[in-house]
């Protein structure tokens, strides 16, 4: 949940809302369907802007496939997965909220199979750039702080004693 909300809710237990805290709540409220609707644009685009990532970074790293039985499988399932936790963390507009959930637990899985960071920051700096070309300038505008949160909470996974990418 929103930590504004969590916050004006917990501090106005047996007492009414003041005036700021009407505002709070009022103002993410009313971004509410906004973001429901780019939640919505991004989970018909979610497929082609996945295969996007997945195609460039086997350019990029044509070798991966040698390291990892179901690599690109993986791979496909594990940006699918970020990037649901990054659209919910938007519609609730909690910057921390996929951060707890997916990305650190993710990132300390990735790191013990030998993934750079390089590896997974080129990932995520993908999946940003697909994620813009999918979505209208005002959509993007309220996902892109999540998917830069994205790129650098999973590009500072430690570098492994062998890279496996």
């Amino acid at each position: 949940m929103n930590p504004v909300i969590q916050d004006v809710i917990r501090n106005s237990e047996s007492r009414y809302l003041n005036e700021e805290e009407k505002r709070q709540v009022l103002a993410f409220t009313n971004s509410l369907a906004q973001r429901f609707k780019i939640s919505s644009l991004v989970e018909q685009k979610e497929d082609a802007v996945v295969k996007a990532v997945i195609d460039q970074m086997k350019r990029m790293y044509p070798n991966f496939d040698r390291y990892h039985p179901q690599a690109w499988e993986r791979a496909y399932r594990d940006i699918q997965l970020v990037l649901r936790y990054t659209v919910q963390a938007m519609v609730w507009n909690d910057l921390m909220m996929h951060e707890e959930k997916v990305l650190i637990w993710l990132g300390t899985i990735l790191a013990s199979f030998g993934f750079t960071p390089k590896f997974v920051r080129d990932t995520y700096i993908l999946l940003k750039e697909e994620v813009s070309k999918n979505i209208p300038a005002d959509g993007y505008a309220l996902l892109e702080p999540f998917l830069q949160k994205t790129i650098e909470v999973m590009g500072s996974i430690p570098e492994p004693a062998v890279a496996l990418v």
